[in-house]
């Protein structure tokens, strides 16, 4: 049986320190239940926004009172002559088997592109339809990735996951000459290293499925896969030529900002 009584306490915490989760420290008392608590709190209050959002893209009808001033400028533009009736002539009957064939094609290239030739108001109501369907697939899509990602985090705050990859990480600056003791940025520099990656990985079906599924359903997206691999691969790379240095420079000013904090203590 679970046993929920405080204090709450990770499977996994580091071999140099003691947990101390202790009835006299409040903030140890409540540190774990208290992180996942709001972490709950923050996805409920996020999904509750979600789902009215979610509403609202449900709405399939054209609004009414914009119908209307959108006619009034159809009327307008008709009257000023800027719509135009359209006619065939005999060359454009020859062609018109390849101006159909060309249609889709035409649309995936510009499907945002608006005709001033003709009415606005037929033009609009379908990209109204359009409009709504790309944010209830990509409202759904959000809300079950959300739902992924707190789920993700109470597990790892449960496991001591991101404790257990410090100590991985000493393992590895070990390996390399380094100490926790006296290399302390180098070790802190593996850690961040790793977790990007983690975080990378598990992010990685839900970016492929949003970009080659729903982007690509409605017509957003031209990437291949190949491309999208090698940007990320990229990406990824320029993190950590670009955002080490600027990472460890942070670090070394807080750690020389403290060892001077408890050198003026000890005065």
């Amino acid at each position: 049986m679970v046993n929920l009584d405080l204090p709450w306490e990770p499977l996994f915490t580091q071999s140099r320190g003691e947990y101390a989760a202790d009835a006299s420290s409040l903030f140890a008392y409540w540190a774990l239940a208290g992180t996942i608590g709001f972490t709950l709190a923050v996805h409920a209050f996020e999904a509750y926004l979600d789902a009215r959002q979610r509403g609202s893209y449900q709405q399939t009808e054209f609004p009414s009172q914009l119908e209307n001033i959108i006619k009034e400028i159809d009327v307008e533009r008709q009257k000023e002559g800027k719509i135009k009736k359209p006619t065939v002539s005999a060359a454009d009957q020859k062609d018109s088997k390849k101006a159909e064939d060309n249609k889709d094609s035409a649309e995936e290239e510009s499907p945002n592109k608006t005709d001033t030739n003709k009415p606005l108001l037929p033009q609009l109501q379908e990209k109204f339809k359009s409009a709504q369907a790309y944010g209830m697939d990509k409202i759904n899509f959000g809300m079950i990735s959300s739902m992924y990602d707190v789920t993700e985090s109470v597990l790892f705050l449960i496991l001591g996951f991101l404790p257990f990859i410090w100590e991985y990480s000493v393992e590895l600056g070990q390996k390399m000459g380094w100490t926790e003791a006296d290399n302390e940025i180098n070790i802190s520099l593996i850690f961040l290293g790793l977790t990007t990656i983690i975080g990378t990985i598990t992010s990685l079906p839900f970016e492929l499925y949003s970009t080659f599924s729903i982007e690509k359903k409605h017509g957003f997206n031209k990437m291949t896969l190949g491309l999208f691999f090698t940007d990320k691969i990229k990406s990824l790379l320029l993190t950590f030529v670009i955002g080490a240095p600027f990472l460890a420079l942070l670090l070394h000013i807080i750690k020389v900002r403290r060892c001077e904090y408890f050198l003026l203590l000890n005065k």
